[in-house]
Order: structure tokens, then C-alpha cells, then sequence
């Protein structure tokens, strides 16, 4: 996971119509998504899966909607689960392979100076500073499989 990922303008794009605005929980969402399917390599649509760890309500939740434009899981198809945490986290699943992602201590750390009372300015700042930093900086991710029965 050493690669730095600069999000394509039209996915960017696509989520901030989606979402209504770009915000860092947004951005961190489809950088998630960007990692898993890196990672898992899914061949269709419902080959993946995921489950977000987040609190369920704005900013945090946020990631929600970036996760959906990026991994194609969605809360429609149901194969995204939202489960109530105060941290950000996700697993996503292909088989019996799965990536467990969460943002690093550092990234945990700028997210932490975001309310629903952040400047917009600010907000947008944040978001194209998570867009670009390298994956090893924004993420620590953990691959594993499950045990066939």
C-alpha cells in the first residue's frame, strides 16, 4: 500500500454531486473504496461487500457516501452495513478475502477538527489535502481471510 493516490477529477466530481458538497469524510470514504478495490479486486458489482464503522451522523458520516461512489457498495444494492462506532473504519469483503481499513493516527488527528461547524473553506482545505497524501500516511489496512466451513 505505498501508492499515492491523486483522485480522478470525474470521480471527485461524481461524489461531490452525490454528496452535495467536498468535506474530508467524504474524500476518506472514496479513498477507502480506492484501497479495497486495489486490493480485493472485484469482478462485478455485488462481488463486494462492505461494513463502515462510523458514528451516524454528519461530519463522520460523511464517509458513508464516499464509499458508495467509489466502491460501489451501496446501502440500496445491501451490500454496505452501517454499524454505530465513534471511530471511522470499513471492512470490505470479496469471498473469503477481506481489507480491513482505518484512517492513521495522524489522519485520526486532522479528522478530529472537523464538526458540522467547520468553515466550508476549511472543510475543502482538508479534503483535497486527504485526496492527495500517500495511502500509507492516510490509512493503516489489513488484509485476512475467513476460514472456509
Amino acid at each position: 500500500m505505498k501508492r499515492t493516490v491523486h483522485l480522478k477529477r470525474n470521480l471527485l466530481k461524481s461524489a461531490i454531486g452525490f454528496h452535495g458538497h467536498l468535506g474530508p469524510y467524504l474524500v476518506l470514504g472514496l479513498r477507502m473504496g480506492h484501497v479495497a478495490i486495489r486490493t480485493l479486486r472485484p469482478r462485478g458489482l455485488h462481488e463486494l461487500s462492505a461494513t463502515v464503522w462510523t458514528k451516524q451522523s454528519p461530519a463522520q458520516s460523511c464517509v458513508l457516501d464516499g464509499v458508495q461512489v467509489s466502491s460501489g457498495c451501496t446501502l440500496g444494492k445491501g451490500n454496505l452495513r452501517v454499524k454505530n462506532a465513534s471511530h471511522v473504519q470499513a471492512r470490505f469483503r470479496r469471498g473469503n478475502r477481506f481489507v480491513v481499513i482505518k484512517p492513521t493516527e495522524q489522519t485520526a488527528k486532522l479528522l478530529l477538527t472537523v464538526s458540522t461547524r467547520t468553515p466550508e473553506d476549511r472543510l475543502h482545505k482538508l479534503a483535497l489535502l486527504l485526496s492527495s497524501m500517500p495511502d500509507q500516511h492516510l490509512f493503516v489496512a489489513k488484509m485476512g481471510t475467513y476460514a472456509r466451513r
